[in-house]
């Protein structure tokens, strides 16, 4: 592997921090890294890494900002959005919308206004940054950054060239292959680091009869115009995605299943305001449900979905908690 090779090699020559080659937790924590980045996947591969960073040098606050040229702004963050994460990643993305992911690190050092910035990728298409607070740690964080360049490099490479597999044409949103993936780095994440999340399935309702009614022109506005309204009236944190047909999924980290029946609430009261081209009006129903312990991934979406059909079968225009779980 190119990184290991560079990493071996560098650890030869003198240039290398002493106490980096002495230091075996560190010295394993970069091997952790290398393994990490091994992943296609970055949305799990940048939070199981800056996880790692707050875990080993909980001062640091560390914090990664990945702007993807064409893609959604990400920010992974130890900080606690209120408490200068949202402050530090406006100060690096600037001000277009981006999603937060908060990573639980086993504490939080406070929010230093001093950070000193560290570029981990810099091309036309792609710039990835890392955060952090001063202190000692700064002079390893800047050396692992060389090992961590390339592989990051190679990382955003696969999601460029994947984005077209990844992507709903209509709506532009995540689609239903992203959602598999991107579960299950958050189911893993949930049982490793003892976290939680729901999940919040979303449906239009009586879809069939508008595109009967009016046109799949007029179908498609409307999926277009509610995938639009999800993603502005959902967290900077959540991910959004078109299911399939006229089904959405929205995967809400770190969040329990009444704040998520809430987020759902809102967001179904916002949508049967909303008038369509046509005159159009439409309503949707929702199901939610929360990650608990010895939970799979197929039993959230089993849930979730039941959680819909209960929606449905009481009327429609409602959301509807799964009730099998033990909070």
């Amino acid at each position: 592997m190119i990184v290991r090779e560079s990493f071996e090699s560098t650890m030869k020559r003198k240039s290398v921090i002493p106490e980096l080659a002495r230091n075996r937790p560190l010295a394993l924590f970069t091997e952790s890294i290398m393994s990490l980045l091994t992943s296609h996947n970055t949305y799990g591969a940048f939070a199981d890494l800056v996880s790692l960073m707050g875990q080993t040098f909980p001062l640091a606050a560390p914090a990664l900002y990945v702007n993807t040229q064409g893609l959604d702004l990400r920010a992974y963050s130890v900080l606690d959005a209120g408490d200068g994460g949202d402050y530090d990643a406006a100060r690096i993305l600037g001000s277009r919308r981006y999603a937060y992911t908060r990573v639980l690190a086993g504490g939080q050092a406070p929010y230093s206004p001093a950070r000193v910035d560290i570029k981990l990728m810099t091309s036309p298409y792609a710039q990835v940054n890392l955060s952090i607070n001063p202190g000692v740690h700064e002079e390893i964080f800047v050396e692992w950054a060389k090992y961590l360049t390339p592989t990051i490099a190679k990382l955003m490479d696969n999601e460029l060239l994947m984005n077209m597999a990844f992507r709903d044409g209509l709506t532009g949103l995540l689609n239903y292959r992203a959602f598999s993936e991107i579960l299950m780095a958050e189911w893993e994440r949930a049982r490793r680091y003892r976290t939680t999340f729901s999940l919040m399935m979303i449906d239009i309702d009586h879809f069939k009869r508008i595109n009967d009614e009016y046109g799949h022109p007029a179908g498609d506005q409307v999926i277009s115009s509610i995938a639009s309204r999800l993603q502005g009236r959902l967290r900077k944190s959540d991910l959004v995605f078109r299911y399939g047909g006229e089904e959405f999924m929205a995967l809400l980290p770190q969040t329990g299943v009444y704040k998520a029946n809430m987020l759902a609430e809102r967001i179904r009261s916002n949508v049967e305001k909303m008038q369509f081209p046509g005159d159009i009006s439409v309503t949707i129903s929702a199901g939610v449900c929360q990650y608990q312990d010895g939970l799979t991934s197929s039993d959230l979406v089993k849930q979730v979905d039941m959680g819909l059909y209960l929606a449905k079968g009481k009327g429609r225009n409602r959301v509807e908690i799964y009730k099998d779980i033990s909070l």
